[in-house]
């Protein structure tokens, strides 16, 4: 099978100008070529885990910056989800959790809040606070966006509380996802 791909290639080559068509006729058989290319769109060569350290009183966090490959060889829709929609305190105590996204005070320690708003930039595609998305509502970070491969920047930084933070672990989960568009 081999073998005759490669004659009828070379029979082609040699009895036929170089053209562009993708069908070409020798001696009354006709040859048709074609190829496929599978859609790719990934984050690559990404950490797992963003590390803030210890929080300050209201949250305060050196920005943290990670480094990735965005690679999607046709156009793409990029959004980002919170699992949350802010750092939440790990804990079992039904009090110590937050009245809502958009109010991260603690239920029955109002003067401290159990919940901290962070930022996400991914450079080249845009940036979102957690407040802003949930699980159930992504927030886009473009549409149509053109095919890429590079190196992106993310940085994640928190955004400081106006009641200090009860003592404890917070802890997030986010999702980018890219959506291949065809062409």
């Amino acid at each position: 099978m081999i073998k005759r791909i490669l004659i009828a290639t070379a029979v082609v080559a040699a009895a036929a100008p170089a053209m562009a068509a993708e069908t070409t006729t020798v001696n009354g058989a006709t040859v048709a070529f074609s190829g496929n290319r599978a859609t790719v769109c990934e984050v690559r060569d990404y950490e797992n885990t963003v590390q803030f350290g210890a929080l300050g009183e209201f949250g305060a966090a050196t920005p943290v910056s990670d480094t990735a490959s965005i690679y999607c060889n046709v156009k793409f829709n990029a959004s980002i989800a919170s699992q949350n929609g802010y750092l939440r305190l790990v804990t079992n105590d039904a009090g110590a959790t937050p009245i809502s996204q958009s109010n991260t005070t603690a239920t029955a320690y109002q003067q401290f809040a159990s919940a901290l708003d962070y930022g996400i930039t991914v450079q080249g595609l845009g940036s979102a606070n957690t407040t802003a998305i949930g699980a159930s509502s992504p927030v886009s970070l473009g549409s149509n966006l053109p095919p890429i491969s590079a190196s992106a920047q993310l940085t994640y930084s928190t955004v400081t509380s106006s009641k200090p933070l009860l003592g404890g672990n917070y802890v997030d989960s986010v999702t980018l996802t890219l959506t291949p568009v065809a062409f």
